[in-house]
């Protein structure tokens, strides 16, 4: 009997640790049990083609939600760097493919700092702050285009969005990179611990001598940064200058994350989880169409997959239900 119960908290234990992965796992099999094109190479392409600009967000907001809380401005970021980004490249031709990508990634490390400081060194709470932003950026992103689009974006340059290296398309190499290089740094470096450690703790942080104001500072910079190189990504995706693109990313990206494991609460979560989470959602919505259902139910899904994941999460801190 001891050795049955101590069987059950270990899979309790591990379905807990790992219940994102067990759920992915099952909703692919079942896809590829009730669907012949799912598993398809053309299909798993564009799954792969479709989630890696979310990805590469998740990756970004994942540092923020560790550390406490979250960037709603990084959808406004990402349509600012192809707004950016494609202009120069349109007016300046092939010769202003490098300068368009630098003058992306400089917009967007500004938003960033912008939203850093006020959330460091100024206190705001980072809804308001990013909310702020977020709003600010996409209103003057209309303004300066009359919200209507620009195309001519060099040829050449398409082939980072809709190009494929070794069969696999660019997006989901420089997503794996990406998700590389910062799991890296969230796992293995100082910087990481630091932002496990404020995210746990701010006080206790600061009272251990952690310059917490530069670490908040420098991961909302990095979740800039990381919106940006979706949005150079989705240059290449539309040639074009687009002042409506990634609207809701910013949601979608938060869902992933909590999804895969980080609460809200902030000190705790992994990269592996984030990219487990932004395919669980991307395969979820790549069922619903091949199931033929309205596009308009993906948000509803995403939203009801999100319910799920914050509720469970809750419910594993409690230890079971609570009776009122």
């Amino acid at each position: 009997m001891a050795v049955s119960k101590g069987r059950w908290r270990k899979a309790t234990a591990f379905a807990g640790h790992n219940g994102v992965l067990i759920a992915f796992v099952l909703l692919v099999a079942f896809m590829v049990g009730t669907t012949s094109t799912f598993g398809t190479y053309q299909n798993l392409i564009n799954v792969l083609q479709q989630n890696s600009i979310i990805g590469i967000i998740a990756c970004g907001m994942t540092f923020a939600i560790i550390l406490g809380g979250f960037d709603l401005s990084v959808g406004s970021v990402t349509a600012l760097a192809s707004v950016v980004g494609a202009t120069l490249m349109i007016d300046l031709g092939t010769i202003g493919i490098p300068i368009g990508i630098l003058g992306a990634l400089a917009a967007c490390l500004i938003v960033g700092a912008t939203n850093g400081w006020l959330i460091a060194w100024l206190g705001v709470n980072p809804f308001v702050a990013t909310l702020g932003t977020m709003t600010v950026v996409r209103g003057l992103i209309y303004v300066a285009t009359n919200a209507s689009p620009r195309f001519g974006v060099p040829y050449t340059f398409t082939t980072v969005g809709l190009g494929r290296s070794f069969g696999v398309p660019n997006p989901a190499l420089i997503f794996l990179i990406v998700a590389l290089l910062l799991g890296f740094v969230l796992h293995r470096t100082r910087f990481g611990h630091y932002v496990y450690a404020v995210g746990g703790s701010p006080v206790a942080s600061a009272r251990m001598g952690l310059k917490v104001a530069r670490v908040r500072f420098a991961v909302y910079v990095l979740a800039s940064a990381c919106a940006a190189v979706s949005g150079i990504i989705l240059i290449g995706q539309t040639a074009s200058a687009t002042p409506q693109a990634a609207l809701g990313y910013e949601l979608t990206a938060i869902a992933a994350v909590i999804v895969g494991g980080a609460p809200l609460g902030g000190g705790r979560g992994r990269m592996a989880g984030t990219i487990v989470g932004v395919f669980l959602l991307g395969v979820v919505a790549n069922g619903l169409n091949l199931f033929g259902v309205s596009p308009f139910w993906q948000p509803v899904a995403t939203g009801l997959i999100l319910i799920a994941a914050v509720a469970f999460d809750g419910f594993s801190k409690r230890g079971g239900f609570v009776s009122v």
